[in-house]
């Protein structure tokens, strides 16, 4: 009989923990909101690969950003702002930075297709039938030192960038540093890629590359920069 009492006391607390899931993935803002944007493949960091594989001597490291649903309307502040971003080495040694990114430029960087793009969000992100294309990054660009990034523009896109491909050693772990802002509703994802070689190809289907880590999501940072390493081991 006790343990029937219990248990019908347990059930308001169960039938919340019911709500509070059904809201979605990532922590819940109040509003229904969370930082993983709706149709994310990742949704929480993801170590695939430590070390490269035998045979794969290069790395990059990617960004991707949306905002948290898709359609959102364009009165939606969706931000997000870059001071730098860093590609680094890391063995048991120590940490080599191999490639850093300030954006001071004098004139207006836009960026081509080779270095960064909008793809495709539905009817499933970065959909494998659309064979990897993607569009010019029109709401992406940088000067003076800062990276902008008005996702609020592209709600039904993810705008995803990379850096060029870096040599690493065998038995070395590549990861990422970022100094950001994420304003309103978007958020920011990290992750790196291991590459046969700094110029083989992607082929659909093939095996060229290999995903290393995909990173937690970062939601809005409340108006400051944070600096971000990535992936947390």
């Amino acid at each position: 009989m006790r343990s029937m009492q219990i248990l019908w006391k347990c059930v308001p607390i169960l039938l919340m923990m019911l709500i509070l899931g059904g809201c979605g993935n990532g922590g819940d803002d109040g509003d229904g909101n969370t930082t993983i944007p709706e149709g994310a493949i990742w949704t929480s960091q993801t170590i695939r690969l430590n070390t490269p594989p035998a045979g794969f001597n290069a790395f990059v490291i990617w960004a991707q950003t949306a905002t948290l649903k898709g359609g959102q309307s364009g009165s939606e502040r969706a931000l997000v702002t870059i001071d730098y971003w860093r590609a680094v080495e890391e063995t048991d040694g120590g940490q080599i930075v191999l490639y850093e990114e300030h954006y001071a430029y004098n004139d207006l960087k836009t960026f081509s297709t080779n270095e960064a793009g909008l793809y495709t969000r539905y009817p499933r992100w970065f959909d494998p039938e659309a064979n990897d294309e993607h569009f010019v990054a029109w709401n992406m660009r940088a000067q003076n030192g800062e990276l902008t990034i008005d996702v609020s523009r592209t709600p039904d896109n993810i705008v995803h960038w990379w850096t060029p491909r870096q040599s690493i050693r065998p038995g070395a772990r590549c990861l990422v540093e970022i100094r950001l802002k994420v304003e309103g509703k978007c958020s920011v994802q990290l992750g790196a890629d291991y590459w046969r070689s700094l110029t083989s190809i992607a082929i659909p289907n093939g095996d060229n590359n290999r995903e290393a880590w995909i990173s937690n999501w970062i939601g809005d940072t409340n108006g400051q920069y944070v600096t971000v390493t990535a992936p947390i081991r």
